[in-house]
């Protein structure tokens, strides 16, 4: 065999091997996605099985061109887009990654948006991206073409500031936007293939009551919506608490119906609540408490995850327990069976694995890792 046909042949071997490894990798597998403001990447990790080992497996890592900040998936799941900070010129944008079989990103396109976007949402057909804007009080979207988010300003609509998400109904036809400091919820109506985003009437609803139970919990923060029941739940940021919207499927308007306290009964100074998840089964929803007390040197935070356990008759809820978790949980989310919570640390750099008991909704510590770069947003999602 000559020099250069045994070269060629060892390449192959090299080159069938690794790709024999990466599919035993991600064979099966969820990947997790983890977006740093000050590291300015998104890390892969492959999920593994509990009890196999490291539950997370490091897979890859991309730059992003700006500082981090929220992500979604396109209706497929075949992108993902991350909202931007920083760019040159001191502006945002949202960058489009591509999504390799086996989890990994592939960057394809960069978009300029109007100013920092807290919450990004694509449409359920995939046609338009729109974006909650805190600082600036107002909702944007933008034409997403090929699956990449263009700079095509579709909508652009003053609201108030504090807007601090924008999420769908299962319907797709209307979407909310949770303001904390007014205490307020607007309401849209969206057709995606017209690229019209119109206010509903009424245009907003009133957050919970204040002072109730002794201390606040109003100030509606992030959204999110039953699988099942027409009912929707917002993590309520003052304080902490979470609240139970009923949803009209003919108006697509929002009523209260329910807010619960979310921290644990001993904790105290002050909170904020952060990110809400709930269970594909619906029977849990999760609230991360974020402790903003200035406490003294040495004095452990008190941060918490609050499961809730939601009645599948009614959407009644009730506190079914508290766990611990790492400093200023920002962003939190659910494996896509509904056995696994992840939470980031944005303060403390960590990045922690809890199982979801799936008759109690307790949560139990699985894993800790060093998660460096100031983590704000963290996503969980399937390989093919």
């Amino acid at each position: 065999m000559s020099m250069l046909l045994r070269r060629r042949v060892g390449a192959l071997i090299i080159l069938l091997s690794s790709w024999l490894l990466m599919s035993e990798f991600t064979l099966g597998n969820e990947v997790l996605y983890l977006a740093t403001i000050r590291g300015r990447s998104v890390s892969v990790y492959a999920i593994e099985k509990p009890g196999a080992g490291p539950l997370l497996t490091p897979h890859s890592v991309v730059e992003l061109p700006g500082d981090g900040g929220a992500m979604c998936y396109s209706p497929k799941r075949d992108f993902v887009y991350v909202a931007l900070t920083r760019l040159p010129g001191d502006k945002a944008g949202v960058a489009t990654y591509r999504r390799r079989p086996d989890g990994g990103l592939e960057h394809a396109g960069n978009a300029t948006i109007t100013s920092r976007a807290p919450y990004i949402r694509v449409s359920d057909d995939g046609s338009c991206l729109l974006a909650a804007h805190y600082a600036d009080g107002e909702v944007t979207m933008y034409r997403v073409k090929d699956g990449i988010c263009t700079s095509e300003l579709l909508a652009q609509i003053a609201t108030e500031k504090t807007a601090h998400c924008v999420e769908l109904d299962p319907s797709g036809m209307y979407a909310f936007v949770p303001h904390t400091s007014p205490n307020k919820i607007y309401q849209f109506r969206l057709d995606a293939q017209r690229g019209k985003l119109t206010p509903n009437d009424p245009p907003w609803v009133d957050g919970p009551e204040r002072n109730r139970q002794g201390g606040s919990f109003d100030e509606p923060r992030h959204i999110a919506f039953h699988p099942r029941l027409k009912a929707a739940f917002s993590s309520n940021e003052r304080g902490g608490g979470i609240t139970r919207w009923a949803i009209d499927a003919e108006t697509g308007t929002l009523t209260r119906e329910q807010t619960l306290y979310t921290l644990p009964a001993d904790f105290r100074g002050q909170s904020a609540a952060a990110d809400i998840r709930i269970t594909p089964d619906g029977r849990f929803a999760f609230v991360s408490n974020r402790d903003v007390t200035k406490r003294a040197e040495g004095e452990a935070a008190q941060d918490s995850i609050t499961t809730v356990a939601i009645d599948p008759k009614n959407g009644e809820m009730r506190i079914a327990g508290h766990a611990a978790t790492t400093e200023m949980p920002r962003s939190i989310c659910v494996n896509g069976d509904g056995s696994l919570l992840f939470a980031a640390g944005q303060k403390s750099d960590r990045l922690l694995a809890y199982t979801i008991d799936r008759q109690t909704g307790k949560l139990t510590l699985l894993e800790s890792r060093e998660a460096t770069g100031t983590p704000i947003w963290v996503m969980c999602g399937d390989v093919e």
